[in-house]
C-alpha cells in the first residue's frame, strides 16, 4: 500500500527538493504540497495522509506549534534549518529531524525509521521467546548474558541502544525493534519509538508517562493506546 506524503515549507525551493528525494523513493506518494500549517490543516481534513516533512519556521504557526494542534497526528518527518528545537521536537514524538540542507541520504535513513515503526503491530514477539530467561547481546566485543527480570527498561538512541539494568547499563549496536521481537511479550511492551519496559518493574502509570526507578518514560502517540490497553488502563 503507497504511503502518502504532504509537505509543508513555506520555501519553494526546499519543497522542490524534498519532492525530488521523495519521488526516489518507492512506495512514497506524494499526496499534496502547501507552504504553510494552515494550508496543511485543510489538506489532512481532506486526505489521509500517512507521513508529513515538516518545516518549522514558517509564517502564521510554527511546524511545532501545528503538531500540537493536530489530535491524531500522522507520522512527521522535521525538516528545518535551525538545531535549536530538536529538543522541543523529540518531545512532541516526531519520527526525525532533518537539518537543511537535506540530502538524499539522510532522508531515507529517516524514511526507513517510518518504515521500521510501521512494522512494529507485525513483529510481535513470537511464541519461543515467551519462556525465555535470558537474552545475549553483543556489547564492547563481548557477548554477554543479561537475565530478563534485571532488565528495567531498553532505550534507543540513534544508531545504537541501552539496556537498563539496575546495577548498570549495557550499550549495545542492536536495533530496537530486533531486540524487541526477542523478548517475551507478556512481559516487555513498545510504549514510545525509542523504549521498550519491563511491565513487572513499573512503579508508577498515569496517561502520560510510566515510572520505572524514578525514570518517567513518555508514551509516544503511535504506541501509547496498544500499551495502555496491554497494561490493562
Amino acid at each position: 500500500m503507497p504511503v502518502n506524503c504532504l509537505i509543508i515549507d513555506d520555501e519553494p525551493l526546499a519543497r522542490k527538493l524534498i519532492v525530488s528525494h521523495v519521488s526516489k523513493i518507492d512506495g512514497l506518494t506524494i499526496a499534496a504540497e502547501c507552504g504553510s500549517a494552515v494550508e496543511g490543516v485543510s489538506i489532512l481534513q481532506k486526505r489521509k495522509i500517512d507521513l508529513i516533512f515538516l518545516d518549522i519556521q514558517m509564517p502564521e504557526i510554527n511546524g511545532l506549534q501545528f503538531i500540537k494542534t493536530l489530535r491524531n497526528p500522522p507520522a512527521i518527518i522535521l525538516t528545518t534549518a535551525h538545531r535549536e528545537f530538536a529538543l522541543d521536537a523529540f518531545e512532541l514524538d516526531v519520527m526525525d529531524y532533518l537539518l537543511k540542507p537535506i540530502s538524499f541520504e539522510r532522508l531515507l535513513r529517516a524514511v526507513n525509521k517510518f518504515y521500521e515503526l510501521r512494522m512494529v503491530p507485525d513483529v510481535i514477539p513470537a511464541k519461543p521467546a515467551d519462556g525465555a530467561k535470558f537474552i545475549y547481546l553483543k556489547s564492547d566485543r563481548k557477548t554477554l548474558k543479561v537475565l530478563l527480570d534485571e532488565i528495567l527498561y531498553i532505550e534507543s538512541l540513534d544508531d545504537y541502544v541501552q539496556i537498563h539494568l539496575p546495577d548498570r547499563v549495557i550499550v549495545t549496536r542492536e536495533n530496537i525493534s530486533n531486540l524487541e521481537r526477542s523478548l517475551p511479550k507478556d512481559r516487555f511492551v513498545r510504549v514510545h519509538r525509542s523504549f521498550v519496559v519491563s511491565t513487572s518493574r513499573i512503579d508508577i502509570i498515569t496517561s502520560e508517562f510510566v515510572e520505572i526507578n524514578k525514570k518517567q518514560i513518555p508514551f509516544g502517540r503511535v504506541f501509547k493506546q496498544a500499551a495502555l490497553k496491554f497494561l490493562g488502563v
